[in-house]
């Protein structure tokens, strides 16, 4: 996307720092109580598979609204950080 420029004036595009992330897809409307659940689910995987959550989670959404409601796409997604596996001194 290097050099790419939006066509409308709306639009910007900028970098951000590179970072690992897991995320937890689901389907169905977005819901703060489905966003909780599904957060629970994502960090406790996030700590089972030796990672650490870092920062304030996020959501995606990716349909419009005249979606029906069971076909839109959700996304919870949270930075992590590998889990240290050493004490001090390695």
């Amino acid at each position: 996307m290097t050099g790419s420029v939006p066509t409308n004036p709306d639009v910007r595009v900028r970098a951000v720092p590179e970072r690992v992330a897991a995320a937890v897809a689901y389907r169905g409307r977005w819901t703060r109580s489905a966003y909780e659940h599904h957060l629970d689910e994502l960090q406790d995987a996030v700590v089972a598979a030796g990672f650490t959550p870092v920062g304030p989670p996020r959501f995606a959404r990716f349909d419009p609204p005249f979606k029906p409601w069971f076909l839109r796409r959700n996304e919870v997604v949270q930075d992590v950080s590998r889990a240290s596996q050493e004490g001090p001194g390695g």
